[in-house]
């Protein structure tokens, strides 16, 4: 008997696995998953081209390590929900009918009609 993986093992996401965001703050990119966490339902992404400002500030407390204490920039960190293996993005976009909407129709709205005997009125 072959050995086969189910689907749902297949499409897990695991450590060094490529992945697109779904939703939240960096929605839209695509990184490498650096560290899963498990219990937290998490997982640590390296998105290539994230500028600091866009990363998750820390303010590190004076120890052995840092002795004035430090600011660090660290790698987001996203909920396993919120993200997709690459592959499977890739191969779902390319299954997609490319379907054309159809523009909708505008509608114009009624423009307020001015009373002119009223504006004659005022002025005298």
């Amino acid at each position: 008997m072959a050995n086969r993986q189910g689907k749902k093992k297949e499409n897990r996401v695991r450590q060094g696995d490529m992945v697109k965001v779904l939703s939240g703050k960096h929605r839209g990119s695509e990184g490498k998953v650096m560290v899963l966490d498990p219990a937290g339902g998490r997982v640590e992404l390296e998105i290539d081209g994230i500028n600091e400002e866009d990363k998750v500030i820390k303010h590190q407390k004076r120890s052995q390590e840092f002795q004035n204490g430090a600011i660090r920039y660290l790698n987001p960190t996203v909920p396993v929900s919120n993200v997709m293996k690459l592959d499977r993005w890739n191969d779902r976009q390319s299954a997609k009918p490319a379907a054309k909407a159809a523009p909708k129709a505008e509608t114009k709205k009624a423009e307020p009609v001015e009373n002119e005997e009223a504006g004659a009125e005022d002025k005298e």
